[in-house]
């Protein structure tokens, strides 16, 4: 994610705050503004002039900004609380952003660990002239780590939404065990909370409901909010339509129900994501803090078995 894109934000939210009309903040950040900040300002400024709204013109910068900006942004302006949904906006990437950082520091030293246990106890064929075989061993490891690091952060361009690779893709993570649960589970949670600030912002199921079925981040969660909006288009209760969601705890199922008993969905569904997202990010950094145990242990098992192979006078595999 661009972080000009999100100075973009943080300053429009604040000259709006502050009464500045929005063609005359976007002239000011593209006038103060430096670099990407400057020229993503004048690409809006630019589209707004030729009569685009802001949720038009975000959709169409050339950055990867979440589908679910620009549905929250149009309903901002639609119900005139823009500066607000900005701030709300900022807030929850703040959040995202913090949870972000914990987990790129927590793997970040049992990465190191384990690059080292690959690169350090080979190192001797390096000296015994068999640099080619070391190398070899460096490309089976390094090789899928780093397809794997490309997939995680290219993932959008490699498997762009609605076509076959994405749903494949999609397929393979949600069968894997516990990370397939968490893949569900933090998609469920942003779409919870979509759809609770768009209620939040005036509009109703009928036309929230397809703006969180097209930013959901998975497929089949895609299509379950179409059923739940064909479901509520029949009649039935938000409560009742909201049946038709998988993974969603219970205890959250009650306070969605009474939450929309007592005309307050729109507080129960952005409370219920914010609380299913932080009991995923939990159990995601639990098996983080256990990574370095693994890692140790991994490179343990790899000393272990060359100092055997020496000693013994077995032959080492190399």
């Amino acid at each position: 994610m661009s972080s000009a894109y999100y100075e973009l934000l943080k300053g429009i939210e604040t000259r709006l705050k502050a009464g500045i009309p929005l063609r005359d903040a976007l002239e000011g950040l593209e006038a103060d503004g430096r670099g990407a900040l400057a020229a993503l300002a004048g690409a809006l400024r630019s589209q707004i002039e030729a009569g685009a709204t802001l949720a038009q013109a975000l959709g169409d910068l050339p950055v990867s900004a979440p589908s679910a900006h620009a549905a929250l942004v149009d309903a901002g302006e639609s119900s005139g609380r823009l500066d607000e949904t900005l701030a709300d906006i900022i807030a929850e990437e703040n959040i995202l952003a913090d949870a972000r950082r914990r987990l790129q520091l927590r793997l970040a030293y049992p990465l190191l660990i384990c690059c080292l246990a690959f690169l350090l106890p080979f190192l001797y064929l390096v000296f015994q002239g068999r640099t080619s075989e070391y190398l070899l061993i460096q490309a089976c490891f390094f090789g899928p780590l780093g397809a794997l690091l490309l997939l995680v952060f290219f993932r959008h361009r490699f498997f762009p939404r609605g076509s076959g690779p994405r749903l494949l893709f999609e397929h393979i993570v949600l069968v894997v065990p516990f990370f397939g649960r968490l893949a569900q589970e933090y998609a469920l949670a942003g779409s919870l909370q979509l759809l609770g600030r768009l209620l939040q912002a005036g509009l109703g199921y009928a036309d929230g409901l397809p703006l969180v079925s097209e930013a959901a981040g998975l497929q089949r969660l895609s299509l379950q909010f179409k059923e739940m909006a064909a479901g509520i288009a029949d009649g039935a209760s938000a409560s009742e339509g909201l049946s038709r969601i998988t993974g969603i705890p219970l205890e959250l199922r009650s306070r969605l129900a009474s939450g929309d008993v007592s005309g307050t969905m729109d507080q129960a569904l952005i409370k219920s994501g914010a609380e299913l997202r932080e009991a995923a990010l939990a159990r995601l950094e639990t098996v983080v803090k256990v990574l370095p145990i693994l890692a140790y242990l991994l490179a343990a098992g790899l000393v272990l078995w060359r100092a055997v192979s020496v000693f013994s006078g077995l032959p080492g595999g190399f």
